[in-house]
Parts: C-alpha cells; sequence; structure tokens
C-alpha cells in the first residue's frame, strides 16, 4: 500500500498552492478587473486632478512632521514616516498618489484572493459583482489622491485580514509574520488600531497550534513596544511621562457635551473644583451645542476644534492666562481635566449620553451623513507641502471636479443600497441556517470576520462623528461577508438540484 503524500501547508484542498493559484488563467479575468479598475481610476483621477488635494490642516501637519521627523501628539508618526519613505525613492509629489493606489490594489487582491482561495466560488457572476463591488470605491480614490492617511490604514488592514485568514486555516508561518507585521504598522498610523489585537488574540487562541500561539505572543510584545514608544515620545516632545496623548480625553469631553442642553446638572453639585469651573464654563454654550447639533439629531466634533465653541474657547482661554504652550495644554487637559469631565457626565447620564451621542451617530453607519473630506477638490496651499515637493508657481487647481459636483453626494445613498443588500442575505441565512455548512476553521474565519466589523463598528461610532472616510476598512468586511453566505447559500441550492 503506497503511503499517502503530505501536503505543504500552503497548498488548498485541490493540493494548488496559493502562489501557483495566483498565476492560474482561471485568475486572469480577477486580475484584469482589479488592475483595470485601479489603473482607470488613476487616469480619471489625473485627468480631473493634475495634484492631490490637501485637506484640512492634517495633509500639511502630516507633511512638516515627515520634514522635520517630529513626533506629535495629536496624530500618530506612521503616515508622515510612510511620506518620508515614498520621499526619499521619489521627491515628486505624484510618487505618493502613486504608492497610495497600489497600495490599495495590492492589499485588494491579497484579501480576495485569500478569500477565494479558501472559498471557492460556486456561481462565478456572484464573485465578479462583488470583486468589483470591493475594488471599486470613489471614496478609497479620493483619498488616495490625498495627504490623508486612510488608504494607508485601509489597506494594513485588509492585508492583516488576510494573513489571519491563512494562519486560522493555514496555520501559516509567513502569515504569522505578515499579520504582525500589519497590525504593528496599523498600530502607528491609527491609534483606533489598539482595538485589534483585543479582537484577535482570542481567537487564535481558539487554536492549540504553535504558529498561533507564537502569533498570540509577538502581538503582544509588540503591543509592548508600541505603548513603549508612545510613550518615550511623549516624554520627548511634552515632558509628560505617559501614554495618553491627551486627544482620548478631549474627544470624551466632545461626546459627552452633546447631552449638556438635555441635562439638569447644577455645577455645585460637582465636587472636583477644576470640572465644576469646566462645566459652569460649558453650560453658557447649551444653546449654541443645541443648534450645532439639530436638537440632538446630529453629532459633531466641533466643541474641540471649533474657537467659538467650549472645549477649544476653554482651552485658548486657559493657554493665555496660564502662558503655557497650547499643544502642552491640550495633552495635560485632555489626559487628566477633560477626561474626568467626560467620563462624569457618560457615566452619571449613561441614557442620555445613548439617545444624544451614541443612538445618532450610529445612524449615520447606515447613511453617511457626514461625507467630511469627499465633498470637493481642496487645492494645495500649505506652505510646507508646496516647499517639501517644489510646487512654486504651479496651477494646482483642477480642471474638473466630479466629487464636488455630483459623486460625494452618490456615496452615502448607494451605502444604504449595500446594506439592504445585507440585510436581505442575513434573514435568507437565518432561515436556512441549518442547510448551510461550516468548518470549524471556516466558522471562525467567517465569525471573527464579523466580530472584527462589529466591534470596529462600535469603536468608531463610540470614538467620533462618523464620516465616510472611517468605513473605508469595512468594506472587506462587507464584502468578505455578503460573499461567504452567498457562496454557502449556493452551494445548498446547487446540492439540493443534484
Amino acid at each position: 500500500m503506497k503511503p499517502k503524500k503530505s501536503h505543504p501547508k500552503n497548498q488548498s484542498s485541490s493540493g494548488e498552492t496559493f502562489t501557483a493559484f495566483l498565476f492560474h488563467k482561471a485568475q486572469r479575468t480577477d486580475w484584469l478587473i482589479i488592475a483595470g479598475i485601479c489603473l482607470a481610476a488613476y487616469i480619471i483621477l489625473k485627468i480631473c486632478y493634475p495634484y492631490p488635494a490637501a485637506v484640512y490642516g492634517d495633509s500639511a501637519a502630516y507633511v512638516k512632521h515627515a520634514m522635520e521627523d517630529r513626533f506629535t501628539h495629536l496624530r500618530p508618526f506612521g503616515y508622515s514616516y510612510f511620506l518620508q519613505r515614498v520621499y526619499a525613492v521619489s521627491a515628486s509629489i505624484h510618487a505618493v498618489v502613486i504608492v497610495q493606489l497600489l497600495l490599495y490594489c495590492i492589499s485588494t487582491a491579497s484579501l480576495a484572493f485569500t478569500i477565494k482561495y479558501f472559498f471557492p466560488p460556486v456561481r462565478k457572476v456572484v464573485w465578479y459583482v462583488l470583486l468589483v463591488f470591493l475594488v471599486f470605491s470613489p471614496s478609497a480614490f479620493f483619498l488616495a489622491n490625498s495627504f490623508m492617511s486612510d488608504v494607508l490604514f485601509s489597506a494594513l488592514v485588509y492585508c492583516m485580514l488576510a494573513a489571519f485568514i491563512f494562519i486560522v486555516k493555514k496555520k501559516s508561518w509567513i502569515a504569522a509574520i505578515a499579520f504582525c507585521l500589519s497590525l504593528f504598522f496599523s498600530l502607528h498610523v491609527r491609534y483606533s488600531a489598539m482595538i485589534f489585537p483585543f479582537i484577535f488574540i482570542p481567537l487564535l487562541l481558539m487554536f492549540r497550534k504553535k504558529v498561533c500561539r507564537a502569533t498570540v505572543i509577538l502581538v503582544s510584545l509588540l503591543l509592548v513596544v508600541f505603548y513603549n514608544q508612545i510613550k518615550s515620545n511623549m516624554k520627548e516632545v511634552s515632558g509628560l511621562n505617559q501614554f495618553s496623548t491627551g486627544f482620548d480625553g478631549c474627544q470624551l469631553a466632545n461626546n459627552a457635551m452633546h447631552i449638556l442642553p438635555y441635562i439638569k446638572l447644577p455645577p455645585q453639585s460637582i465636587k472636583d473644583p477644576q470640572m465644576r469651573d469646566l462645566h459652569e464654563f460649558s453650560m453658557r454654550y447649551v444653546d449654541e451645542i443645541a443648534k450645532r447639533t439639530n436638537d440632538g439629531r446630529n453629532v459633531t466634533a466641533g466643541f474641540l476644534w471649533e474657537e467659538q465653541l467650549p472645549l477649544k474657547k476653554y482651552l485658548l482661554i486657559a493657554h493665555k492666562q496660564l502662558d503655557q504652550p497650547y499643544g502642552l495644554l491640550f495633552i495635560q487637559f485632555g489626559s487628566t481635566l477633560f477626561k474626568k469631565y467626560g467620563q462624569y457626565l457618560i457615566l452619571h447620564y449613561p441614557l442620555e449620553f445613548m439617545r444624544y451621542y451614541y443612538l445618532p451617530n450610529m445612524v449615520d453607519m447606515f447613511y453617511v451623513r457626514h461625507i467630511g473630506l469627499i465633498k470637493k477638490y481642496t487645492p494645495i496651499e500649505a506652505e510646507e507641502i508646496v516647499q517639501w515637493y517644489h510646487l512654486e508657481n504651479k496651477d494646482v487647481s483642477c480642471r474638473y471636479d466630479p466629487y464636488g459636483n455630483f459623486l460625494a453626494k452618490s456615496i452615502s445613498p448607494s451605502g444604504v443600497l449595500v446594506w439592504i443588500i445585507i440585510a436581505g442575505v442575513s434573514v435568507y441565512a437565518i432561515i436556512n441556517r441549518k442547510r448551510i455548512t461550516f468548518g470549524r476553521e471556516e466558522k471562525v474565519v467567517f465569525w471573527g470576520l464579523f466580530t472584527f466589523g462589529s466591534l470596529f463598528y462600535a469603536s468608531t461610532i463610540f470614538a467620533s462623528p462618523i464620516e465616510l472616510r472611517y468605513w473605508l476598512p469595512m468594506k472587506a468586511i462587507q464584502f468578505s461577508y455578503m460573499y461567504i453566505l452567498l457562496n454557502k447559500l449556493m452551494a445548498y441550492k446547487l446540492n439540493k438540484l443534484s
């Protein structure tokens, strides 16, 4: 009797390695779709917008910190580091756009082919439709043509999810390294990634394989390294020996202030004198808060960023009275007073916070009313960007502005259609749940992706008013969820007919 041949760990059940799978002729159409959409997007962008968009002050800040090679408490240094690395290869401003689109293309392909490799399509037409849905993203294309960290962050998330699937399905050491690197870099690009380890560690601990345990240990070590890095950077720029940049507390206070017009909290009932002073100051703005939130129907980050609103105004007054740097006060107040005040309001009025902040923001998950940065082209005027990329005396205006004219307004309604389809697929899957078969590893993959999406949604809703750019990583979850469920349902129907 001949012994059975063992398959390498990077092989599928059919015996085909992932590398061979990628270059098999069956994937040619997929490659054409992915590369064709991204290339067409680049050409159209360059026809309409010869130069990237500079949105708000964030773009100038990213470039400034890249030029100075300096950490800032407001934003992680990861995107500025990315700009440095691109600049080292090419000082052309167009190199940033090209690299961002390439990263988007590669990361999208890595996730799409990973899903297809482990969940072969029952109906190719469904696969192609959902692949186009995944790749074609007007929001991602606009942001790839901007000096913003959103596309880089999304690309890292896509790669991390693909690597996670490989770890679960094939216990791949290469995937484990890719997963850890993607996670570590994502932490340095956006602080919201700090929830990722706490999502994936329990999922990986479900398996007793060495690679899963090693990944958990390495992720834990990287989290400690990241913590110490930020703490060291904070001490260098502020002199404060702490991990908190102050932004978390400022954001918490901003969110909690949405309830002020709808509660009765006399200042004298607050024992802490500093917090009592802040509350008394903030209550002077209740009419403006109600106006800015449309009587509790909308949410805003304006209390923190606009000079005529309470948090920003309080910081500016303290800046003049104490004669201390504004940035240092932002860190100090955000780490202590603002954080305590936000926590106090939320803990004492949880129902009001749910009603006037969380629920309106949750509605925006399904219909994003705040399109934010993706609304019109903003020509580059910041001195830092002009200087670093040698744009003096160059016409940086756009030829056409399809986003400002119609595209931006159509993104949110199209998102509602996607949610309706997801709801329909979910209901149909629940009805036929006894007929859908999942292997153990498939269950971990599916529910792992679902858990990741749910917790990322929840944390984003809690952390900030929803904008289109914050949802970019979640398109991967929508794609995976719809494809896997539809594929399983169609497999059941096919078996039933046969």
